[in-house]
């Protein structure tokens, strides 16, 4: 065998070792928490039970119950607990190691997979007549920000080493948080409010604290099992925080951008409660595979309620909501089958061939 083969064969056997150690290091229940947290967006977008749809909101109790019950589906809360989730999937398979080789590999595998799904979504959005600006202030904003994150991910991850470098990054990242305060209308509801760019700097340290989260989960003791008592209790702490943090948007006394930044850290403790409480307990295999389909709901959930506005307005609000999740599951089942799973697969082979070339020319170095 000549020396270029043996070289081929071993950046071959180094990108699948690589592959294989990260579909290894999958943490169980994170699949179904995506997916409850797209459900939880589409809920706060017009998804959610029309059940206070026929009451006298001019009357004061009325409207008192009707601001409570839509104030439980806080979907920026939702898209917080994304970024946590993202910034650990993304550094918890190279939490350990790093090298310049992966660097290439780990930008086109990750552009590729966030990408192609939502300019797809975009043409869509273009060809039923959906205003750009509206989809950017639904989904738009997040993605823009995770794009950047997995842009700067790699380099901060050369500089980078060690936990305490991380949470050193955080206390940094917090600064323009602070800022907001004085830059920014404390009643301001939502982030993309705050600017294309400051946005990217709001959203980093929940990534980052998702990142830190790959470090709090190494020492799981399976002996010291959580209970499910104790679970439930952080689930029902973070649920109030998000509705509190919804009211006090939605009342403009304080926007989501000086209250959700701080529900990230909340957050934080709640994932590793249920990272913690799974590692030794079987997940809902339903939930889990649904939950692979969270980026097609998210990116899908904005199209059902303009084509029932296109469809007539004479609908019941019960009817209205059974057509917008038949609508959905059937946007959502079609765009995963067809674009996310293809793009999930391309951006594999993209990663294996060029972590392959990668390696060929270092000799598996790494």
């Amino acid at each position: 065998m000549s020396e270029d083969s043996i070289n081929l064969h071993n950046a071959e056997q180094c990108s699948n070792t690589t592959l294989k150690k990260i579909k290894k290091q999958r943490v169980k229940g994170l699949d179904s928490i995506r997916f409850l947290c797209a459900i939880w967006v589409a809920c706060s977008h017009g998804g959610y039970p029309p059940l206070t749809a026929n009451l006298d909101t001019t009357d004061q109790l009325q409207w008192f119950v009707n601001g409570v019950y839509t104030s439980i589906f806080c979907g920026p809360a939702a898209v917080i607990v994304f970024f946590l989730i993202s910034g650990f999937c993304i550094h918890y398979p190279y939490k350990n190691s790093w090298s310049k080789e992966t660097i290439i590999p780990f930008i086109i595998a990750r552009l590729t997979r966030i990408t192609l799904p939502i300019i797809i979504a975009a043409a869509m959005i273009e060809i039923l007549g959906i205003d750009a600006s509206i989809f950017y202030l639904l989904v738009g904003w997040s993605i823009v920000c995770e794009i950047a994150y997995y842009l700067f991910y790699p380099f901060l991850r050369l500089l980078i080493n060690k936990k305490k470098g991380w949470q050193k990054l955080l206390l940094l990242s917090y600064f323009p948080t602070i800022l907001a305060f004085w830059f920014f209308p404390l009643k301001l509801v939502n982030y993309p409010g705050v600017g294309f760019y400051y946005v990217i700097c709001l959203g980093f340290p929940c990534w980052i604290l998702g990142l830190l989260l790959c470090y709090s989960i190494d020492n799981i003791n399976p002996k010291k099992s959580l209970s499910k008592k104790n679970l439930v209790f952080h689930r029902i702490l973070i649920f109030f925080l998000a509705f509190a943090s919804h009211v006090l948007a939605l009342q403009e006394v304080l926007g989501h951008p000086f209250t959700l930044n701080f529900f990230a850290i909340a957050a934080f403790f709640w994932l590793r409660k249920e990272i913690t409480f799974y590692h030794d307990r079987p997940t809902s295999k339903f939930m889990d595979n649904i939950g692979k389909a969270s980026y097609s709901i998210y990116l899908m959930h904005g199209i059902p309620a303009f084509i029932i506005s296109l469809l007539t307005s004479e609908l019941e609000h019960s009817s209205k909501f059974f057509i917008y999740w038949i609508i959905l599951a059937i946007l959502t089942s079609a765009f995963y089958f067809l674009v996310e799973k293809p793009t999930h697969n391309l951006s594999r082979k993209l990663f294996r061939h060029f972590l392959s070339k990668k390696a060929h020319f270092s000799h598996c170095s790494y």
